[in-house]
């Protein structure tokens, strides 16, 4: 694994541990986020694709074409993923905040594409 897929994990790590905000979305508005592929900007930095399927697979991609998949699901008010490699296979959640196909949260900026 190289240290951009480190950081870029790490990144999503800790945006998945972030507490909630205000205007978080509920938990049919995260199921509604499937199916879709977004456009993630982590930290400004590492920029990745996600692809979450209706069915709770993902899959992400990042610039470098470091690639894993894994499934995603909703508990409470928020989206948990858990990558099949990366963050060691562990799943992280958090509530995502945002309207119209752009949210944020744990210094990510996320968009529908």
């Amino acid at each position: 694994m190289t240290l951009n897929t480190v950081f870029a994990a790490a990144a999503l790590c800790a945006f998945l541990s972030a507490p909630a905000s205000a205007g978080q979305l509920n938990a049919q508005q995260l199921r509604n986020l499937a199916p879709g592929s977004y456009a993630v900007s982590i930290y400004g930095l590492i920029k990745m694709t996600i692809r979450m399927q209706s069915g709770g697979n993902i899959s992400g991609t990042t610039s470098k074409r470091k690639s894993d998949t894994g499934i995603w699901s909703v508990s409470g008010e928020k989206l948990c993923i858990r990558w099949t490699r990366w963050l060691k296979g562990k799943q992280r959640c958090t509530a995502l905040s945002g309207d119209n196909g752009v949210y944020s949260g744990g210094g990510l900026y996320i968009r529908k594409i």
